[in-house]
This record gives C-alpha cells, sequence and structure tokens, in this order.
C-alpha cells in the first residue's frame, strides 16, 4: 500500500465521521460566535488604576458599557480606559471560572479540540519530552518537538498534526497523525500513528473517545496496520483549578493501558500528576508515574 493510498483512507475516514456527526451550518455557527463573543470575559483597566472584570454588552465607540462579575452594569467613557485583556474564563453566578488552558489533551492523547490561531503552549511529557504546539487557523493545530534523552537530542523527532473537521457546542472531532522521524538512522522516512478523535460535552466535564492505526511510510514501501487500539479518556472539573483526567487504551486480544490522574492549572501554566497501569497481559500489572508541564504562550 503506497503513501497516497493512506491519505486517501485518512481523508474518507474524515468524511464519514463529519457526515456521522453532522456540520453545524451557516447559520447556527454564526449564532454560536455570536453567543461566544457575548460570554468573553474582559479584564478593563481603567486611568485611575481600579480594574474591571466582566463582559462587554455594548461599545459605542466613544462609550462602552461593561457588566461586572458582581451583575453591575457600568458605562464607561473610552478615555478612561488604559487596557481591555481577554480572560480565559467565563462569569458563572457572579463568579469568574476559569478555563483549562490545556483542554485540547489529556495526560498524552489529544482531545479533538483546536487550538485557537494564533495560540500554541510548550509543555514537556514526563520531563524528557518537550513539545510545542500551535494554532495555525482555528481548526489545524501543529506539533512538534525531540526527546531530551542522551543520544537521541535531534537524532529523532515527533511531528503531529491535527485538523477539528466538526465542531458543534456539544461535540468535536478531529482526525490528525503522529509521525516519527529519524534522519540518521537507515529507516529513510517516518513510522507513526493515524487517529480519529471525538470529544462530546464542554470543558468541564467531557468524553473523549478515538481509534488509531499504525503506519510506515519509506521511500521504498508504505503500508497501514490492519490492528488498531481503541482509547477512551475523561475529563471533570472537581475545583476552580483542579481536574480529574483519564487515559486509557484497549488492545483487542492483548490487554490494555489505564491511567487516573489530577491536573492543575493556573492562566497558562497547567501540571499533570497520574498513574497508568497496564493490565490484562501475559506480564505481571505494572504502573508508570505520570508527570507533565505545560506551558501557554
Amino acid at each position: 500500500m503506497n503513501l497516497q493510498m493512506l491519505v486517501r483512507r485518512a481523508l474518507l475516514a474524515a468524511a464519514l465521521l463529519a457526515c456521522a456527526l453532522g456540520r453545524p451550518g451557516a447559520a447556527h455557527a454564526q449564532a454560536n460566535e455570536t453567543a461566544a463573543a457575548a460570554d468573553t470575559v474582559y479584564e478593563i483597566r481603567l486611568r485611575d488604576g481600579s480594574v474591571l472584570v466582566g463582559r462587554i454588552v455594548a461599545d459605542q465607540g466613544a462609550t462602552l458599557t461593561v457588566q461586572t462579575q458582581a451583575g453591575l452594569t457600568v458605562t464607561l467613557q473610552r478615555e478612561q480606559v488604559v487596557s481591555i485583556t481577554e480572560r480565559s474564563g467565563r462569569l458563572v453566578d457572579g463568579r469568574m471560572v476559569p478555563q483549562d488552558p490545556h483542554a485540547t489533551r489529556l495526560f498524552f492523547a489529544p482531545t479533538a479540540r483546536a487550538i485557537p490561531r494564533g495560540e500554541g503552549y510548550f509543555g514537556v511529557y514526563e520531563l524528557f519530552f518537550p513539545f510545542v504546539s500551535y494554532g495555525l487557523t482555528d481548526r489545524f493545530t501543529i506539533s512538534a518537538g525531540t526527546p531530551i534523552v542522551p543520544d537521541y537530542i535531534g537524532q529523532i523527532f515527533y511531528f503531529a498534526p491535527k485538523y477539528e473537521i466538526v465542531r458543534t457546542p456539544g461535540a468535536s472531532a478531529a482526525v490528525g497523525v503522529l509521525a516519527v522521524i529519524a534522519p540518521e538512522a537507515e529507516l529513510d522516512g517516518s513510522v507513526g500513528l493515524i487517529y480519529g478523535v471525538g470529544t462530546f460535552g464542554n470543558p468541564d466535564g467531557a468524553i473523549t473517545v478515538g481509534a488509531t492505526v499504525p503506519f510506515v511510510a519509506t521511500t521504498d514501501d508504505s503500508d497501514l496496520g490492519n490492528d488498531p487500539v481503541f482509547m477512551i479518556g475523561a475529563e471533570a472539573r472537581t475545583g476552580l483549578r483542579t481536574k480529574i483526567i483519564s487515559e486509557n487504551y484497549f488492545v483487542p486480544g492483548e490487554g490494555a493501558l489505564v491511567s487516573a490522574g489530577m491536573r492543575f492549572f493556573g492562566e497558562r501554566l497547567s501540571a499533570d500528576f497520574g498513574v497508568g497501569l497496564a493490565v490484562g497481559g501475559s506480564d505481571p500489572p505494572c504502573c508508570l508515574p505520570l508527570v507533565n508541564f505545560v506551558y501557554s504562550f
């Protein structure tokens, strides 16, 4: 099977997934964007040193009408305003609820959500596997990195594009690739995974399901594996800045890798701590600590 055939299969899977979940119409998408804009929370600094946090409900040019997190409606003269900064979060019952800045991933696996255009983050998986992710568009995310293990720094690169093909208020779907490239190795090409993933729910509580198959793409031959791996993950907010995360992989007839832990997050930084456990195989169960740090820019 050649590389062209692999690409065709990936595109066919994307089209089928888009048809199954249903893509929102233009009017529906415009309504969602309008609602999102109305719910956006801003930090407004004034010349007298005070700071307001709330929604901008009207902008008349010379004046600005703001609904604060306490529920008060304030009209400001534009000349009073020093700066307006969008905050990562939303107002719930008069309280600022911060968003998880890294809702595009679980521990390792991606969710179906895309990074907004022009935003990105730098992270480290298990302390030795750094990566950078960036939103080229509101639906297309690109990630890349190289391990910081001696003898492998700059010798192996991982490359992971992801495209969000479906976006509705309660569901997203995406397809992507995780490719590993070793320029100085005998393998003249790449190996990796082609995957499809769907996320259902909201940033405070959601289920993510996906499936992936391995591939090999070289100058001599290209092939797609026959044995898929299935993933199911979950996230649930437990506090203003904490979440429970679970990420689990199942290989038919082979066993499973299950994991659970906590995410602690601020405006830009998040830290994941958890434990992974391999079960169901011929070997005794073993565990792996999960430690990740991510910073948004």
